[in-house]
Formats: C-alpha cells, structure tokens, sequence
C-alpha cells in the first residue's frame, strides 16, 4: 500500500485524526502527511476535513481538578501549636477553576482531567458539570485517588501553608492528549495547567505549535514551573507570579532583576505573551502588543485564593470575544478585584454582566 492510500485508509477510520496522528502511525514527517493531502485535496479525493462538532467558541481547560479543604485561622498562627480555624471543603484545582469561572462569564467550557474512583472524584465532576462546564471528556481513573489540597491562610486571608497531593497527575500521559486529541484540536483556545506531567506538557506545545491552536499556560508554582520544556515557542500566553517568573527567566531571586528584563528573559524561549502577576503592584504585560504596567484595582481584599485562576480566566473571556492581549488584561483585572472581594476560590459575583460593569469603568477615557 502506498503512502496515499495509507493516508486514505487512516482517515476512513478515523475522520478526526490529525496530520500528527498520522504521520506517527505512518512513520513519516507531519509536513509529508499535509503533502499528501494537498495532493489527494487537488485530486478530488478527499473533498474536506471533517472536525468534531463543539459549540462555538469553546474553551479546553486541561489540568487539575481537586477537592480542596482551606482553613483560615481565626487569629494569628502560631507554629508548633494548635490553632482555632474555620474548615471550608470546596472544589479545587487550577484548570478546573479557570474552567468554572469561564462557565460563569457564559463562555463554552470543557474540562480535560482526571479523577479518581472515589465519592471526592464523583462529587467533584458533578458539581463541576452543575456549574456549566462540559466535564464529558474528563477520566475516572480505577483505583486511584482524587487530588487533594489542603490550605492554611492566616487571619487576614493570605496563604500560610498549604499541602497537595496529586500524584494522580502522573497518569495524564502524552497517550490521554493523543486519546483527546479531536476534542482538544476542535477548541478556540486551549489553557493547561502544570500539574500535567512534563512529557505531556511538552506533547501539548509541540502539536499546539503545529496545528496552530493557541495555548495558555498557567506555571502553578515555582517548582512546577520546572516541568515546562525549554522550548516554549507552541505556548501563546504564561501567566507566571513574580517568584514564577524568575523560575522561568532562568535568574536567581537575589538578583533583582526588573520585571521587563524576566518577561523578555521568558519571551526568549519562543513565548509570545507574558503576564507577570505583582500581587499589591499590579500586572506587567509584555509581548507581540508591546508593554503595559497595569496598576491593581482599589480592593477590599477578603481572601487572595482564586484571584489567579480568575485573571487568567478574564483574560481568555478577553481574547475570545475579539481582544488584543494587551485589551484583554483590563478583563482579568476585573476577574480578579471580583474574586478577591469573596472567600470563595471561584466568586459566584463573577458574572459577564458584573464584568463588563468593571471592565467599562477601568476603560473610561482610555
């Protein structure tokens, strides 16, 4: 059999598959495969791509999704000793609260993780699924546990400490994206989080890059942030904190860099866009729109849990209803002044209504 009729054979199976999935299963260059099929598009053979259908404008989160227990002291903590709190249980997880907090903005939004069999696994897609998003591609996973997150914040709601276990992530292998792949490549946007093993986050940006699907990376954390590959030319946009940031920038805390130098430093691995998140001072945008200080809204901050999930989050509704990234960060902005006014991790206040009332009164004048 030859090439072509490999290929013709491949597609028959499958009418989703991509150039990436065949060019594995052949044994040749992704860059042949489309070759071949511009030739047999130019024979009349295949008259069209056939694409899974999804609802506009749908937003693939891909990552965590935990049961998350948060403790905030009633006073001040005092180490080696017992101190009176107040326990919360909710649902937890970078992806799956950006995933949420797209929902609430009435942006299609479909959840990509993975749980474990147990009631916190079940639980936590139902109320996932009853808060809009579609979880239908999300795995259950025999045997294992659901990821946990167990956080201690002081009296005046800054993190304290906080413990994770999520060594169920360790089974979000490259075959799970390639297993998803039609859902992942028929999305408007792509966001992923760190907790994704690094085999599967270097998977993601390389076919991201190929296919030319624009991909949001949120770093997590400092140590996570490692996991990224070198290489980040398939990523769009990264959302690090500062102590991220200089993780990323490859530069030692103890240099004081400023905050441009570390967004170009990270825009040096092939990032297109970078939002440095500077808690009290702000946001600094740098990328392919230029570079903005962003000044933080005047708040009343009741707890910092979520605010970043939550810019994230405006900044994506920003993006896909036809923004610059530059544009979109007065979104995220807003996304978060709502979040940090509520205990909740995702603020039931974040609506689009309530973000276009916040969005408009930054913008005024501009």
């Amino acid at each position: 059999m030859d090439r072509e009729q490999q290929i013709l054979a491949l597609i028959r199976q499958n009418p989703f598959i991509s150039q990436h999935e065949m060019a594995t299963l052949i044994g040749i260059s992704r860059s042949a495969v489309a070759g071949y099929i511009a030739a047999l598009t130019k024979k009349g053979t295949i008259r069209g791509r056939a694409y899974v259908t999804s609802e506009p404008r749908t937003i693939t989160c891909i990552g965590g999704a935990n049961l998350d227990s948060k403790a905030v002291s009633k006073q001040a903590i005092r180490l080696a000793s017992s101190n009176p709190v107040t326990v919360t249980e909710s649902c937890g997880g970078v992806a799956r609260n950006i995933a949420e907090s797209l929902a609430g903005l009435a942006c299609p939004t479909a959840l990509l993780t993975v749980v474990g069999d147990d009631k916190a696994g079940q639980w936590v897609l139902d109320e996932t699924r009853k808060r809009g998003v579609d979880v239908s591609q999300a795995v259950t996973l025999q045997g294992e546990s659901t990821g946990t997150y167990t956080a201690l914040l002081d009296a005046s709601g800054e993190m304290f400490l906080a413990f994770a276990n999520m060594d169920i992530y360790d089974k979000c292998t490259p075959n799970l994206l390639i297993d998803k792949w039609s859902h992942i490549a028929s999305s408007a946007l792509v966001i992923a989080d760190t907790n994704l093993p690094a085999d599967t986050l270097r998977e993601l940006i390389v076919r991201c890059q190929e296919e030319n699907i624009v991909l949001f990376i949120d770093p997590v954390s400092s140590e996570k942030a490692k996991k990224l590959p070198q290489q980040l030319h398939g990523v769009s946009a990264i959302f690090p904190n500062l102590e991220e940031a200089y993780q990323l920038a490859g530069i030692a805390r103890e240099a004081n860099a400023d905050y441009k130098q570390l967004a170009e430093a990270i825009r040096e691995r092939g990032v297109k866009h970078v939002f440095i998140t500077l808690g009290g001072e702000g946001v600094l945008y740098v990328g392919e729109d230029g570079d903005k200080h962003f000044p933080p809204i005047p708040t009343k901050v009741v707890e910092v849990t979520g605010a970043g999930d939550a810019f994230l989050a405006g900044i994506a509704y920003g993006i896909t209803h036809q923004h610059t990234f530059m544009e979109a960060c007065s979104f995220g902005l807003a996304a978060s002044h709502i979040t940090l006014q509520t205990a909740q991790s995702v603020a039931s206040e974040l609506t689009e209504e309530r973000l276009a009332q916040i969005h408009m009164t930054l913008t005024k004048g501009d």
